[in-house]
C-alpha cells in the first residue's frame, strides 16, 4: 500500500480564522495602482497578481467610492459636468461615410463630422 505524504509551507503571510490571506492596506493600494498602468481586465490583472478576482473587485469598488479618489473619473463616478458645443449636420450626402470610433471602454462614437466627433471623444475619453 502506497502512502501519500503532505508537506505544509508556511509562505509567511498573515491570516484569518477562515486561514484567508490578510493584505495590508498599503499592498491594496499598490496592487490598484499598479492595475490602473496594466491595461489588463480586473480578472487578468487578479490572476497575475495571485488575488481572488471578486477580492481584487471589491477592492476596486471600494476605493472608487472613497473621497478623493483618482479612480472615481474613470469607474464613471460623477464628475464635474464638461459640455462641448456641437452643431447639428447637414443632412449627409449619400456618398459621404459615416465616422466610427471605438473608445477604450467599447462603447462607439459616430458622426459624419470629424472635427465634432474628435470633441466629443476627447470629452467621452476625458
Amino acid at each position: 500500500m502506497d502512502t501519500n505524504s503532505i508537506e505544509v509551507v508556511e509562505d509567511q503571510t498573515k491570516r484569518d480564522a477562515r486561514s484567508r490571506r490578510i493584505t495590508s492596506a498599503q499592498r491594496r493600494a499598490e496592487l490598484l495602482a499598479l492595475y490602473q498602468t496594466s491595461g489588463l481586465t480586473q480578472k487578468a490583472f487578479a490572476r497575475r497578481e495571485g488575488v481572488n478576482m471578486h477580492t481584487f473587485a471589491a477592492w476596486l469598488s471600494k476605493h472608487r467610492h472613497e473621497p478623493g479618489s483618482l479612480l472615481q473619473a474613470r469607474a464613471g463616478a460623477p464628475s464635474p459636468a464638461a459640455f462641448v458645443e456641437l452643431r447639428a449636420p447637414a443632412p449627409m450626402a449619400a456618398s459621404a461615410a459615416p465616422l466610427e470610433v471605438l473608445l477604450r471602454d467599447g462603447r462607439v462614437a459616430r458622426g459624419a463630422d470629424a472635427s465634432a466627433l474628435a470633441a466629443l471623444v476627447r470629452l467621452l475619453e476625458g
